[in-house]
């Protein structure tokens, strides 16, 4: 089951474009007001990025950049001796300030600690922390009960992660995002985001995770929590009842219903139904990652329909040999040589559905070409290529009912050295 957790990982991460509207947000937020309060040019030094985006423990689908905001002395002095509610009255002036940029329908709202931004696109809004900076902490305004000024050492907490995740290997990050997304899935459940950070933590600290697998991390951080927790705990153990039956599932090899286990904690769209090539893709993954890749998810709902029983077929051609399929081909020659013609066929495919395709390349070749591919595009129920670089590549379409994806099927091409030198 592990490669199917780290897909589901793969999954929670931010799109590129989404990346990038997070990034143009705080960074416009942040030079605006540096320029407001500073008469120097912003070079990034006057901004923190904390919370789930400054920890990097952030998942889909988007939400809130918490971003802390270095306020000049002279600022400070001047509301910290405001005769009044000095906290209410600083995040009221920089509600102002940011309204004179922000003049369309971005709704801007001062409470509490934080101003925030909230951009009618509906993507990342950016939740504003002032904060004057004081040796390692900062002061932070509260403006309730009559305003007052907190002690806050943000960078304890980005430390506290990061040292976790360097103790554990990677694995704290991933565990918060795994327990985040089945956090957003159980909608009753009053348990705050940075909650779960804090108990992943506090659970790390205590169970040793280097030879673990997933499922098993998982599952021990439910029994866990069950008792640890002190919110009510019947969605945790129905998560954990869950887990256990998927880890009985898969020690009886009954990975399919092992994954559906999964699916019923995480979600459909999040954790992927069984696929038994997904342990060769991730390993191919692994070795190319490529950021412009696309995948299905991105683009369309994913729900496979087992009445669709998609799959793809392959015929290699080319001067000097016999025609045949793809696996007669490999069973003669183990491998393909380069420069033949290969031809991809759907069979299938459901009557009316658009066929979407997509080819991934792998290894020094093509890494070397800048052709590592993986774009998703329109095609027909036969699809053409030839065979280029060395190593092991697939072909996958998509059938798409209604914009959604009701079928998928891979075909892998391995490729050696030889050249068709006929």
């Amino acid at each position: 089951m592990n490669e199917h957790f780290e897909e589901m990982l793969r999954r929670l991460k931010l799109t590129k474009s989404q990346k990038k509207d997070a990034k143009t947000k705080y960074i416009g937020v942040a030079e605006y007001l540096h320029s407001q309060f500073y008469d120097t040019k912003y070079s990034g030094s006057t901004k923190l990025l904390i919370g789930s985006y400054g920890k990097k423990t952030n998942i889909r689908p988007p939400t809130d950049v918490d971003l802390l905001f270095k306020i000049p002395t002279e600022v400070f002095d001047h509301y910290y001796n405001h005769s009044g509610n000095g906290p209410s009255a600083l995040l009221q002036d920089i509600r102002t300030k940011l309204s004179k940029k922000y003049t369309t329908t971005e709704k801007i709202s001062a409470w509490g600690k934080v101003v925030l931004v909230k951009f009618s696109d509906g993507k990342h809004n950016v939740e504003l922390l002032p904060a004057f900076e004081v040796g390692d902490v900062f002061m932070i305004p509260n403006n309730e009960n009559g305003g007052d000024w907190e002690s806050f050492d943000a960078r304890a907490d980005l430390d506290a992660m990061n040292d976790a995740n360097a103790r554990t290997s990677g694995k704290a990050r991933k565990l918060i995002k795994i327990i985040k997304r089945w956090r957003i899935r159980t909608l009753s459940l009053s348990i705050k985001s940075f909650e779960i950070e804090q108990a992943c933590l506090s659970f790390l600290d205590t169970y040793d995770a280097s030879d673990k697998t997933w499922a098993a991390i998982v599952h021990a951080f439910f029994s866990w929590f069950v008792t640890a927790s002190d919110k009510d705990t019947s969605q945790i153990q129905t998560a954990l009842s869950r887990a256990a039956k998927a880890i009985e599932y898969e020690e009886n090899d009954k990975f399919a219903d092992a994954c559906n286990e999964w699916r019923k904690v995480f979600g459909n769209k999040t954790f992927p139904a069984y696929d038994k090539n997904l342990a060769k893709v991730r390993q191919l993954m692994a070795i190319d990652t490529h950021e412009d890749e696309e995948f299905i998810e991105d683009l369309h709902p994913v729900r496979i329909d087992p009445a669709h029983q998609l799959s793809v077929s392959a015929t290699v051609s080319g001067k000097g040999f016999i025609t045949r399929s793809l696996q007669e081909f490999v069973n003669r020659y183990l491998k393909i040589p380069k420069h033949l013609s290969i031809t991809f066929t759907v069979n299938g495919a459901p009557q009316g559905s658009q066929i979407l395709w997509k080819i991934r390349n792998f290894g020094a070749a093509a890494r070397a070409a800048n052709d590592l591919r993986g774009k998703i595009t329109e095609g027909g129920l036969t699809h053409n290529e030839s065979s280029k670089y060395l190593g092991t590549h697939y072909a996958e379409c998509y059938a798409i009912l209604n914009g959604v994806c009701v079928a998928r099927a891979m075909q892998f091409v391995p490729i050696s050295e030889e050249e068709n030198e006929s």
